[in-house]
């Protein structure tokens, strides 16, 4: 008995060659997906903890003005509670690699020691360490050893050569801060900025707690404050901002990898599943094909547990087929990702190549245990038939359903249109199988559509009904306010400008004692009435001329900090008074959750600064592209010819600015494009299969076609009609469920970048989809139409 068996499963492996590659293929796809997101999150944490780790992080973050000497950083290496301090060399420079390119802005750093680092280690990727007057180029930024480049320090442009190439774990990726970091001695960074102290204090404490960490960095801050120096957050947290402390255990990216895992690994599990919906459909349809040889094995005496043993086995046998496509297939795609995310994006040192065990693990349950609990219940059903309903069950059918007596109702319709509509909806259970798995595809592929669409909505329409001006630039220092204006507005295409005052503080309400926990704010002064800026109120009102210490709060600011409009806030600057504001309304702000808009006098009034200001920013005639950079580039030199030194950055403009926000997403968007391709994969794959089961469940009807006169054409034709009516109604069922989906996903977005997106449902993903699920419907449908119009007449009638 078990050679017969042995011979069935060969058999129907075999001979039915292509339905086993699809149903390998399937499972394969699912065991795939799910194996290289595994693989992929084990290989990239592992080489993003070796690089982090080897680095020595620093656990707390300071800047400091004035830059301070060796002699404070001694001082700050004696407090309890700290283990190690150490200071570093920094200045924001502009850069351009050739004379005629633009400036660019970058981080100029010197460190007192190269080879003997203790915090936040920079790496010699090749080449020698920063000497005399030799640099050091950044990693994965494009440069080489032997390169050139010029920066321009305090007006003067500076010819510079580079010896080597170097890394750093603390500089965010590329894609986060496009700003490159370059290298030199403390000897020439003072020949250079004029400046021989330390702007920045990095330290690390020892037994880390969040307890420990944050006392050490008050006693910091007090000790530098008593001698009148101010201090900001140094150290890049989630969402672009900046804190004084960082867990020595989390990268500095580390919530933007944790966000895009948790999205791939959604996308794998809904891959699986949709797979596994194909598996049940094909089994299911095996079984149904095959009731008569159940039949017969009974007749001869087969049990109910040899018969089970035998679809059992050719199922365990697919998913074995599919485990060994899956496991190398997908660890070079782990492999593969890795590369991209570790050594192309974020720039860290490759590890070398491994499979993950992990996703081996994961792979064969996938593979072999979901596909067996999937088809039990086809299998338990097929095996239970009697041998009376087994043999019974043969021949034509001689029953119209509902749809075909509906069809018939329309006497012009041309039959052949009727029949293909109606040989549609035969088999209802696999047309519900089979559009799940479509449906599926394109929620998934429009939800990504219309996080795009939201990602472009936001950083453009929304932003920019807000903020009203096409030219944004920073001052380094504070100049008199009427005189920027006066300057800025003879440049012939400038319509408007405003100059605000900024700071940054914690704020609390006023009722509750100074902690730790209080909330981190961006305090905006705005000059009222205001030309730029046209608030989009959430509750209460705007600021007003005659307003003194009113402000208006971002509202996902007043939600974390529990604050209604009425309330009072107590509103801390470092080096500052404290001081009590009014909150008089609360704003909708999608990219600064942390904003705080109050009169532009008073705040100056407030931070020392009357009538004087560094933030401008310019309302244009015009706001294209090429308009927007032309005025950016004439204002700064404007200014600089005046004396004034302009903050160098790559977003000066609104264009600018929307390209970077949209390049940062890159990354989280094409790896959604590659996992709705993956499961468009899987979708088209499902319409095969369900296409060349129905091909084979009616081969006695195409003979009976083929006898009274129908052509080739018209029977593939009909299987191709088929495929396109499947795929088009689950393109519209697709439509509204993609809906919620989006909204789910762009909010989930939202709280891991830390951005408030504006959800957009975007129409061009309708349409796009409507196309590609058109092509993949004539692709999947080619093979079994083409099938079904080659079957032989004889060969047909005479298919049992």
């Amino acid at each position: 008995m078990l050679g017969v068996i042995r011979y069935k499963i060969w058999y129907d492996l075999w001979e039915n060659w292509g339905r086993t590659l699809r149903v390998v293929l399937i499972i394969a796809v699912g065991a795939f997906a799910v194996g290289a997101v595994i693989g992929s999150k084990e290989l990239i944490s592992k080489d993003l903890s070796r690089n982090w780790q080897a680095s020595v992080p620093a656990t707390i973050g300071l800047e400091v003005e004035p830059a301070v000497n060796e002699g404070t950083i001694d001082t700050l290496r004696h407090l309890p509670g700290v283990a190690k301090v150490t200071g570093w060399f920094q200045m924001t420079v502009r850069y351009r690699r050739t004379p005629d390119a633009p400036w660019q802005p970058a981080l100029l750093v010197a460190l007192d020691d190269y080879p003997k680092q203790d915090i936040r280690k920079v790496f010699k990727e090749e080449g020698r360490w920063p000497s005399q007057k030799l640099m050091g180029a950044p990693r994965g930024r494009g440069f080489a050893i032997d390169d050139q480049t010029e920066l321009e320090i305090n007006d003067k442009v500076h010819q510079v050569k580079f010896s080597g190439v170097l890394y750093n774990a603390a500089l965010p990726p590329v894609f986060s801060v496009p700003d490159p970091m370059f290298f030199t001695t403390r000897q020439h960074f003072a020949e250079l900025t004029g400046v021989s102290n330390y702007s920045l204090v990095l330290a690390t404490i020892p037994n880390y707690s969040t307890a420990r960490v944050i006392a050490a960095a008050d006693a910091m801050q007090r000790e530098l404050e008593k001698a009148n120096v101010e201090v900001s957050p140094a150290l890049v947290a989630p969402g672009g901002f900046k804190t004084r402390i960082a867990h020595p255990n989390r990268f500095v990216a580390q919530d933007v990898m944790d966000g895009i895992f948790i999205i791939l690994s959604t996308m794998a599990g809904l891959s699986l599943v949709l797979g596994l919906f194909l598996v049940y459909n094909t089994v299911n349809a095996i079984i149904v094909q095959q009731v008569s040889q159940i039949g017969v094995m009974k007749a001869i005496g087969a049990r109910f547990s040899q018969i089970l043993a035998v679809y059992l086995l050719m199922v365990l046998v697919y998913g074995l087929l599919a485990l060994c496509l899956a496991i190398p297939l997908s660890a070079l795609a782990a492999q593969g990702l890795r590369l991209f995310m570790i050594g192309y994006s974020i720039g860290m040192t490759v590890g070398p190549f491994e499979i993950s065990k992990a996703s081996v693990f994961a792979q064969t349950g996938v593979s072999l245990i979901s596909p067996v609990l999937i088809a039990l219940l086809p299998i338990f059903s097929g095996a239970s038939i009697t041998v009376r309903e087994a043999i019974s069950s043969y021949g034509l059918s001689g029953t119209a359903s509902l749809l075909d007596r509906f069809i018939a109702r329309f006497d012009g319709l041309p039959r052949i249109i009727g029949l293909t509509v109606g040989n549609t909806f035969r088999n209802k259970k696999r047309v519900i199988l089979t559009e799940i798995s479509l449906v599926g595809a394109g929620v998934i592929f429009m939800m990504v559509m219309n996080t795009y669409g939201s990602l472009t909505y936001t950083f453009s329409d929304v932003i920019f009904s807000i903020f009203q001006n096409q030219v944004m630039l920073d001052l380094k220092q504070t100049e008199r306010i009427d005189e920027i204006e006066k300057l800025t507005l003879t440049y012939p295409e400038v319509k408007a400008v405003e100059v605000w005052g900024t700071a940054k503080g914690t704020a609390r309400l006023a009722s509750r004692a100074e902690s730790n926990d209080d909330n981190k704010v961006n305090l905006r002064g705005v000059p009222l009435p205001s030309k730029i800026y046209a608030p989009q109120l959430r509750d209460g009102r705007w600021l007003q001329a005659e307003d003194s210490y009113a402000v208006v709060l971002n509202g996902a600011l007043a939600d974390s900090m529990g604050v209604q409009v009425g309330d009072w806030i107590t509103i801390k600057i470092p080096t500052k008074r404290d001081s009590t504001w009014q909150v008089v309304g609360l704003v909708f702000e999608p990219v600064d959750q942390t904003a705080a808009l109050m009169p532009r006098d008073i705040l100056l009034k407030e931070i020392r600064q009357v009538g004087r200001g560094k933030s401008i920013k310019v309302q244009t005639w015009h706001n294209d592209a090429a308009n927007e950079a032309n005025t950016a580039l004439a204002l700064r030199t404007m200014y600089e010819a005046q004396g004034y030194d302009v903050v160098a950055t790559t977003a000066d403009t609104a264009h600018r600015t929307i390209d970077q926000r949209i390049t940062q997403m890159s990354i989280i968007l094409a790896l959604l494009v590659f996992m709705a391709a993956m499961i468009a994969v899987v979708g088209a794959i499902a319409l095969s299969g369900t296409l060349s089961i129905n091909v084979m469940e009616r081969i006695r009807e195409i003979g009976v076609m083929r006898a009274i006169g129908a052509s080739a054409a018209v029977i593939s034709g009909q299987f191709v009609g088929e495929g396109l009516i499947l795929s088009w109604l689950s393109w519209l069922l697709a439509i509204p469920l993609s809906i919620p989906a989006g909204k789910l996903a762009v909010d989930t977005l939202s709280v891991l970048l830390n951005i408030k997106l504006v959800y957009r449902f975007s129409t061009d993903g309708v349409l796009y989809w409507l196309v590609i699920i058109t092509i993949l419907a004539i692709i999947a449908s080619w093979w079994p139409a083409q099938k079904a119009a080659q079957t032989s007449v004889r060969d047909s009638l005479a298919y049992v």
